[in-house]
């Protein structure tokens, strides 16, 4: 247990004590004075004194008379209808940096999760287009998902589910043999290639019906494994996928599964026809649906008129295969929320088969442009490649200026890291529920919520730190201005902000921490001689501090998969 868990349990031993048993108290009874002179821990007496027909402000002072100082806590004063704890800051700020000390970089972990798995499906983009800023955001929303878990104790099992088949394949292989055919392709330009390939057939068929059905032929060839167009689609694919790993591992996103539409497709089919047999769908003019109106859902299409495959043709297998194959006590979707109903039907379906384990549609919102939203279809995306190529090129010419004895590799590499963890941070920063307009401008920052400001954070404590040969200490004793205080208190919440991520998924909340610590270490930094060789038993102390800060600061950048710049 954490310094701060372990003073609100303690705190609320004491209430209880004073109180009786009469009166149930609770951490959820505590909450935070709205000014800090008042205390750091405040526990209303309304509810208490509605039930004892008294003056919750009289009962809360006499509380506070009653109860006796504790280990982490040393003042308790009655302030209006709140009985307000002060911590014990010497014996508190001791342990926070103690245990931050010990944990290092697993500072904040917790056994939330402890002997519980989680299957977490993300990174979900489709073969034959461009890996786009859209699909940025899915696959770092939900490899933090990932990290977040396993912060938590979570055995985690992450896995990548690509669309490989589908009416979009057989426009780009058209398309491709259509106005490429004999065209060499250079093994850099493939996925470029062929996104540019399916936007340009989606536009041709627009004006050209009777293209849609060489397409269609196209799609049933590939069903039935017939060749040219199958040895095509195998090849083509490989470009996509090798594309998607790339990507992947530069932004740290690391499935330990790759499941693929193709797997599941014609087990689609198999089960759509048990489904008929065992009643639970039905036929309805040609199609195969799933009536689902007693649950408020409407009518669920699983399979087409044509006896084409949809996505859940393609779902219900999957979800049946995954617990094969790890058996979770959970699985998490990471899809966009406009799938919301239809992921309400899958899981309703999966329950009328009999599937009892728990079903999560994770969802988030969309990335647009200042000057609107993207479409494959219509080729105005902005690709991950491109959009991280631009802000690379922009921090390299800002580092050289600042850096003029950096080499040429240094300084690349700081750019890249800023650009990535500018990307990552903009991507994460707001609740997975909300629409992204993504600033370029806006992102790449130096100031206010971006990764850049907190990055900078960590990069001036190293050059404190490389500033004096003075070696860190703990001494709590020694850390008595209030800009120490809070910065101390606000590395002591860092694990229950991990917690509280562990149930609501909103890393948002995690970059907030980091972003506000951040801005009481920059006023820590303005207003205190940090480095001071007239004081030098100060200097280890607050290097000490500053060890914690940049620790805790760290391990919330990396649940985001941000790597921290140690020198900008």
């Amino acid at each position: 247990m954490y310094a701060k868990q372990e003073a609100l349990k303690e705190i609320v031993t004491a209430l209880k004590k004073s109180i009786g048993k009469k009166f149930p108290v609770s951490l959820s009874s505590l909450s935070t004075p709205p000014n800090s002179k008042f205390g750091d821990v405040a526990f209303g007496c309304f509810e208490l004194a509605k039930g004892q027909k008294r003056n919750p402000a009289e009962l809360a002072t006499e509380l506070a008379a009653k109860i006796e100082p504790g280990k982490l806590f040393q003042k308790v004063i009655g302030v209006g209808p709140y009985v307000n704890f002060t911590f014990n800051e010497v014996v508190f700020a001791d342990k926070v940096l103690k245990e931050v000390k010990r944990h290092k970089l697993n500072y904040g972990q917790s056994k939330l999760g402890a002997g519980k798995s989680v299957m977490v499906e993300y990174a979900q983009p489709n073969t034959h287009k461009e890996f786009h800023v859209g699909h940025v955001r899915n696959a770092l929303y939900g490899q933090t998902v990932v990290n977040i878990m396993e912060k938590n104790g979570y055995k985690t099992i992450a896995a990548s589910y690509i669309g490989d088949i589908g009416a979009h394949v057989a426009k780009a292989l058209w398309g491709l043999k259509k106005f490429h055919d004999g065209s060499v392709i250079p093994v850099a330009d493939r996925e470029k290639k062929l996104g540019e390939i399916y936007t340009q057939a989606t536009k041709f068929v627009a004006d050209n019906p009777k293209a849609k059905e060489e397409i269609d032929e196209v799609q049933r060839a590939l069903e039935a494994h017939g060749e040219p167009w199958y040895s095509q689609w195998m090849e083509t694919r490989q470009w996509s996928i090798d594309a998607f790993k790339k990507v992947f591992a530069e932004l740290l996103v690391t499935p330990d599964v790759y499941y693929f539409e193709s797997d599941v497709e014609s087990d689609g089919k198999k089960i759509v026809n048990k489904l008929l047999t065992d009643g639970i769908a039905k036929k309805s003019e040609g199609a195969v649906i799933v009536d689902l109106e007693k649950e408020g859902l409407g009518v669920a299409l699983i399979l087409k008129s044509d006896g084409s495959a949809l996505y859940a043709t393609k779902d219900i297998p999957l979800a049946l295969l995954k617990e094969k194959d790890y058996h979770p006590d959970r699985q998490i979707i990471v899809v966009d929320v406009r799938q919301s109903l239809y992921f309400q039907q899958l899981f309703a379906i999966l329950r009328q088969m009999g599937f009892t384990k728990q079903l999560t549609h994770l969802a988030y919102d969309m990335v647009t442009l200042p000057d609107g939203a993207m479409s494959s279809r219509q080729g105005n995306i902005v690709t991950y490649e491109s959009l991280r190529d631009t802000m690379i090129k922009s921090f390299a010419q800002e580092t050289s200026v600042r850096h003029t004895d950096w080499t040429e590799k240094k300084i690349a590499e700081t750019a890249r890291q800023l650009a990535l963890g500018s990307i990552k941070f903009m991507m994460l920063r707001q609740d997975p529920q909300s629409i992204i307009t993504f600033d370029l401008m806006e992102a790449m920052s130096f100031d206010g919520f971006t990764g850049p400001y907190v990055l900078y954070a960590v990069a001036r404590i190293e050059s404190l730190k490389n500033k004096t040969k003075v070696k860190a200490k703990i001494q709590a004793d020694l850390l008595k201005q209030p800009e120490e205080s809070a910065l101390i208190k606000a590395v002591a919440e860092w694990p229950l902000i991990v917690e509280k991520l562990g149930a609501s998924f909103q890393i948002s909340a995690g970059l907030l921490w980091a972003f506000e610590t951040a801005k009481l270490f920059a006023e820590y930094y303005g207003r205190v001689t940090i480095i001071d060789d007239a004081d030098k038993g100060g200097t280890s102390a607050r290097l000490a501090l500053l060890d914690a800060v940049e620790t805790a600061i760290v391990s919330a950048l990396q649940l985001a998969g941000i790597e921290p710049v140690k020198e900008m």
